[in-house]
């Protein structure tokens, strides 16, 4: 099958598309299409850099999404960090969100980037994870913070 390729447009759209597909989608289904397309994103990500199962030091996994999603990757949001929680989870904190962007809520608005998290940190450690979001730039915070958590069996 032939790959559609943008040789003048190249990788990257605008913002506001992105909103529109985010936005319009959670008022048909809800979050969970876009955090599940978010987790499908990150565990691709992860399996594509070669990193299944590499690392658990949190500073190299921020390193890594850093290098990724941040100004030299996708620029889907900027990592600020990740630190390993007691329970084998996980505590991100980033800014500059592709879901937040230009964004103004009272609730939460990153279903796509916690998935991209909660994916790519189940690829990195092998466990199942979930996560919520606990701060939201849409919201007034200064940073988006997800706790990521392996999924109890």
């Amino acid at each position: 099958m032939a790959t559609n390729e943008r040789p003048t447009l190249g990788n990257f759209m605008n913002l506001a598309c992105f909103q529109y597909l985010r936005v319009g989608t959670e008022d048909v289904a809800d979050r969970a299409p876009i955090v599940a397309a978010g987790r499908k994103r990150g565990y691709d990500l992860v399996e594509g850099l070669g990193l299944l199962g590499a690392t658990h030091d949190p500073s190299v996994i921020a390193k890594k999404f850093e290098d990724a999603l941040g100004i030299n990757g996708t620029r889907l949001c900027k990592v600020n960090s990740i630190k390993a929680i007691g329970n084998g989870g996980f505590e991100v904190r980033l800014t500059e969100g592709a879901c937040t962007a230009g964004q103004t809520s009272s609730e939460p608005l990153c279903a796509f980037t916690l998935g991209v998290f909660i994916g790519g940190l189940h690829a990195i450690t092998g466990k199942q994870m979930s996560g919520r979001e606990t701060h939201c730039c849409a919201c007034g915070s200064e940073e988006c913070v997800y706790i990521i958590e392996p999924v109890s069996l």
